[in-house]
Order: C-alpha cells, then sequence, then structure tokens
C-alpha cells in the first residue's frame, strides 16, 4: 500500500469512524498469523478494521467479511491480543492520523482504567517493509508490539520528512524542472528520486499527465485530485477482476488499485467502487485468495513429489535386485554339482574341485566355497540362493510394472496440477486423488474457498486393535511371537496387529502361517529369537512335517499386499532365508 493510497484510506476512516456521529469504540479482537489482526469498531454495517503487517502484503482497510471469512483459524487468546484488551479495550476512538511523510497511522483513543481514570493511549500501525509492526503506545512510550523490535528503546518517535527529498507541495515549477533535467529529462525518473510520497505508480502517471501541458501544472493536478478533491476509487487490471475472482491461481496478472483515475492504464479493464476502502478489501481478498491458492497448490505438489521420489527409489531397488537375482541358473548348478561330486570333492584354497558334469568333456572345475566347510553345507547355500533368486526374480517382475504405472499416473498428476487455476478446481483434484480438505492458515480473503488439502491419514495409529485369530508364543530371549491361524487371520495380523519394525517370517516354497516377531522398542533381534519364530513359520506350513524348511524374513515395512491378492497372499520387497526344522519353539502363551 502505497503513500497516496494509504492517504486516501485513512481520510476516508476518519470520516467513518471518528466523526461525532459515529464514534467507534474497539469490540472484539482476532490475530492471523504473526502479522494479521482484525478489530470490530462496532460499526453498524458490520465492517472490521483489517491490518496486515506482513511485508509482503501490507495493508490497513474496512472489511466485509467475517472474522471466519477473512481467514483460517483467527486466534482471540494470542499474547498481543491479551495486550490489546488490556489495555485499549473498551477505547473509544477519537482521531485517525496518518503521520508525517512515511505509511504510518495513529489512531488515538480514550480508555477507561480499572480505578475508572481515562487515559489516551494509541494503536500505531507502522507499513514500512520488513519494519512493519503494530504498536501500542502511551505518552509515546511503547507499551507492547505485534512483532518483535530491533529497536529496544521502548519510546515511539514520530519519523521526520527525508533529508534527501523535496515536499512536493513545495516544489516550484523552476525546481521541477529542474530535477527533470538532472534527470536526463526523465519525469518520472525525477519524480520517483526527488518527491516525498511518490512510488513508481505515481510517477508514471505524472509523466503521463506532463504530455500538452507543463510538468508543475500536471504535478499541481494530480495533488489536487489526491489530496482536496472528492476520490474516484477503481482497480486497474488485466484480465478483469471477473476473471481473476474465478481463477486464483492465474499465473500473470496487474492489478492496481487507486483512489484517482490512472490516465496512464487506460488500457487495463477497469472496474469502480463507491469508496476507496471497498476497493482495498475487494483488492486484498483477490491477493489472499491467490496466496491460499499458492499454499494449497504447494502442499499438493509436495505430496506428490514425495510420492514420487518414494516410487522412483522403489523402482531402483528393484532393478538393482532384478540384477542381483540373475545369477539363478550358477547357483543352482553350483548345488546341483556339489551334490553330484558329495563324496569326490576335492577341498581347495577358494572353495571344491568338481566334475562338471554338465560339460560334455567333463571337465575339472573350482566351485567358490560360499563361506561354507564343506561340499554339502555349500550345495545347501547355494540352492537357498537360487531359490531365493528365483523367488526375487518373480516378486520384482510381478512389482515392476505396478511401479512403473504408478511412477506414471503420479507424474500424470504432478503435470496436471500445474495447469490447475482456481481453488475449485484444486477441490475437485484433491477429491479425486483421495485427500480431506483442513483448514490453512494465513490472514484475509474469502473464507468460503479457503481450504487446504491433506492427504487422508486413514485409520487411527492410536486404536488398539484386538488379538483375535493368532497363536501366541515367547521367545527365549523374551519377545512375543504371533502366528495365524487362517489366510484372513495371516492378513489381519500382518496389517493391522504389526508394526513397521517387528520381523514378518513365512515359509519360503510353501503355504503356511504368517508369523509376527514383535518388537516395538526396535531393538537388535538375537539370532536365537529369529531361529524360534523360523521354527513356528516352518512347523505351521505344509512342510511342517517333513525335513529342513526355508523361511523368508524381513521387517514388516517390506511385505505389501497388492490390489486382486487373495487373502494371504503377500509380496516382499527385500528378504533373507534361514533353514530351520519345523518346531514348535518357544513358550506358548494363553
Amino acid at each position: 500500500m502505497d503513500n497516496f493510497l494509504l492517504h486516501a484510506v485513512v481520510a476516508e476512516l476518519e470520516s467513518k469512524l471518528s466523526g461525532s456521529q459515529s464514534r467507534a469504540r474497539i469490540g472484539r479482537m482476532w490475530q492471523y498469523g504473526s502479522s494479521g489482526l482484525l478489530i470490530d469498531l462496532q460499526r453498524r454495517d458490520g465492517k472490521l478494521l483489517a491490518v496486515s503487517v506482513d511485508p509482503n502484503l501490507l495493508g490497513i482497510y474496512l472489511t466485509s467479511s467475517t472474522s471466519r471469512q477473512f481467514g483460517d483459524e483467527p486466534a482471540t487468546d494470542t499474547q498481543f491480543i491479551a495486550l490489546l484488551k488490556k489495555y485499549l479495550g473498551g477505547g473509544v476512538l477519537r482521531s485517525i492520523e496518518k503521520l508525517g511523510y512515511d505509511r504510518l497511522v495513529r489512531f488515538e483513543f480514550t480508555v477507561e482504567t480499572d480505578g475508572g481514570e481515562q487515559v489516551d493511549r494509541q494503536l500505531i500501525v507502522l507499513l514500512t517493509g520488513r519494519a512493519a509492526n503494530v504498536l501500542i503506545t502511551e505518552n509515546d512510550q511503547i507499551i507492547a508490539a505485534l512483532k518483535q523490535r530491533e529497536d529496544k528503546s521502548g519510546v515511539f518517535i514520530e519519523p521526520v520528512p527525508p533529508a534527501d527529498r523535496i515536499d512536493p507541495f513545495q516544489c516550484s515549477s523552476e525546481k521541477l524542472d529542474q530535477l527533470i533535467a538532472d534527470s536526463a529529462n526523465d519525469i518520472a525518473l525525477a519524480a520517483q528520486n526527488n518527491l516525498i510520497g511518490f512510488s513508481p505508480l505515481y510517477a508514471r502517471e505524472l509523466a503521463a499527465r506532463s504530455s500538452g501541458k507543463s510538468p508543475h501544472a500536471a504535478l499541481e493536478e494530480l495533488l489536487s485530485e489526491i489530496f482536496e478533491k472528492p476520490h474516484h476509487p477503481r482497480i486497474y487490471s488485466s484480465p478483469s477482476l471477473e476473471i481473476l475472482r474465478s481463477k486464483e491461481g492465474l499465473p500473470e496478472f496487474a492489478m492496481i488499485v487507486a483512489p484517482i483515475i490512472l490516465t496512464h492504464h487506460g488500457d487495463l479493464h477497469q472496474e469502480e467502487f463507491e469508496s476507496i476502502n471497498d476497493a482495498a478489501d475487494a483488492y486484498f481478498k483477490i491477493l489472499n485468495s491467490r496466496r491460499k491458492f499458492t499454499a494449497i497448490k504447494q502442499k499438493i505438489s509436495s505430496r506428490l513429489t514425495a510420492k514420487i521420489k518414494k516410487v522412483r527409489t522403489l523402482i531402483s531397488n528393484l532393478q538393482r535386485e532384478r540384477e542381483s537375482f540373475k545369477n539363478a541358473e550358477i547357483h543352482q548348478r553350483y548345488g546341483d554339482l556339489l551334490l553330484a561330486n558329495l563324496h569326490q570333492a576335492v577341498k581347495t584354497e577358494n572353495g571344491f574341485s568338481v566334475t562338471d558334469f554338465f560339460d560334455a568333456s567333463q571337465a575339472t572345475i573350482e566351485i567358490p566355497s560360499a563361506n561354507k566347510p564343506t561340499a554339502r553345507d555349500a550345495a545347501e547355500q547355494y540352492f537357498k540362493l537360487a531359490r531365493k533368486a528365483r523367488h526375487g526374480i518373480e516378486a520384482v517382475s510381478s512389482r515392476l510394472p505396478a511401479a512403473e504405472k504408478d511412477l506414471e499416473q503420479l507424474e500424470g498428476m504432478i503435470r496436471q496440477l500445474a495447469s490447475l487455476e482456481s481453488i475449485k478446481d484444486l477441490t475437485i483434484y484433491a477429491d479425486q486423488a483421495g485427500a480431506s480438505q483442513p483448514s490453512i492458515g494465513g490472514n484475509g480473503g474469502n473464507g468460503s474457498n479457503g481450504s487446504n488439502l491433506q492427504v487422508a491419514s486413514g485409520r487411527s495409529r492410536n486404536k488398539e486393535v484386538k488379538l483375535t485369530g493368532v497363536r501366541r508364543y515367547k521367545s527365549s530371549d523374551g519377545f512375543e511371537i504371533l502366528v495365524g491361524r487362517t489366510d484372513k487371520d495371516n492378513d489381519n495380523l500382518t496389517f493391522r496387529i504389526s508394526k513397521s519394525f517387528d520381523l514378518w517370517l513365512h515359509a519360503a516354497d510353501y503355504p503356511g502361517s504368517h508369523v509376527v516377531l514383535r518388537n516395538p522398542q526396535r531393538k537388535e533381534i538375537p539370532n536365537r529369537s529369529i531361529a524360534e519364530a523360523a521354527q513356528l513359520a516352518a512347523k505351521f506350513s505344509q512342510a511342517g512335517g517333513g525335513g529342513k524348511v526355508a523361511v523368508n524374513f524381513c521387517e514388516r515395512k517390506f511385505v505389501t499386499k497388492m490390489k486382486g491378492f487373495a487373502p494371504g497372499q503377500v509380496r516382499l520387497s527385500s528378504f533373507k532365508t534361514i533353514l530351520v526344522e519345523p518346531a514348535e519353539a518357544g513358550e506358548r502363551l494363553l
């Protein structure tokens, strides 16, 4: 809000709020975020005084929005609101004044103290860039501030005119001509750099009005319209305000609120208003709606970007696993050769020397020991590696296309999000994506569209899940082990009862129970407890009556269930395998 616009707003506020017939009194007050205030001055029309000292959205004006419509989550219990109530609560407004030559506004109140004494206190609004603030003062002593102040003096000093600039009312024709000559005959540059209160907007307007008349005559005309004549408030925009109101996310636009007719913006759409405060209210509603749109869109984009990163990581891991599983045939061949040469295999420094029966010439080859002491143990290890590789390739081959499809869909959603231009479109988009709409903080705007989008949280994490359909055991190290009974019980155990860092186990090659070794403290689980849980997984599988059984295990977070899977059927993104004898290990609990 520039100097001349602020002057017009304050002049209008003075006539509306502090006249003898309409003297205002402070009622309810609200704070929005760290830089927004809304004050009820008990006007008959119900309009509230809005103040924003956000450096990116400086303003003061009357708004027709209610406290709920103005922004989300209005606060009435902040520290500054408490101080406003204490020092200005019930105060009667005596006057409003724009101070000096800067963007400062002082509200003078008469307040009755608890002892019945009448005292004068001030509410001072500083709309001065990064130093913008709201102060409560008494006898020039600063009682409280909305934002933390760098100046710790505690005394408010009214600003003085800048020494390097000229009061435009006192600038003679000769002086103005000299300033223009010193600025390479650029009238706008001369006004902007030398005349108090002239922002680039009004400097360009002065230059435009100087066409066909002297710059000084144009200056007098412009100052008269701003400070003396009745105002003609309007908003200049491109595109029209109707489009800006319906498309809050339009990437490029122009919008200017002014108390006078701007001749150099005749090419823009114009909308007239009854008062400059009405124009400011409409202007800030559009800006606040745009801020809300941006905040909503950024949050959706952040969530989609996080999902995309997660899926890309999954695809990379699956591709890496697929590469690592390419040795399945080699491991199977090594295992077969070691078993075939079980009695004639010769231990070497790095492995076992065996006859290659798959080779027509039956040459002698060396097979690495796989860190095993005997040919039988090495063969068993290679069979396990081959089995794991086969299962891994099968799992990766089924998961990778789904992950790649998910990535394509998410990237398409990001592209679609970039094309959306309204909060309404964002809401529909989020509903289709399965999102909820909690509120978003901020000040200003129309609350009816002030929704923020957040991925639904799903079931409550704090809800206690009843332990049904499971057998309960305790390992030798004190860890609880749960064993599912039926396929539906397996799903319930894996996806409702267990947590991400619990250990999940299942027989590698046979149908059977899901087994969960609970680890709520996320401790390192002893190998003995893992082996006992694996024995239970082997026992309660279709291989439970035979010899050693391979059991896959991993943390629960690596277990997923794809759409269309039968009860009890899951996929593992990463796992290890242990070979155990089936047994009802550990202590059975009731």
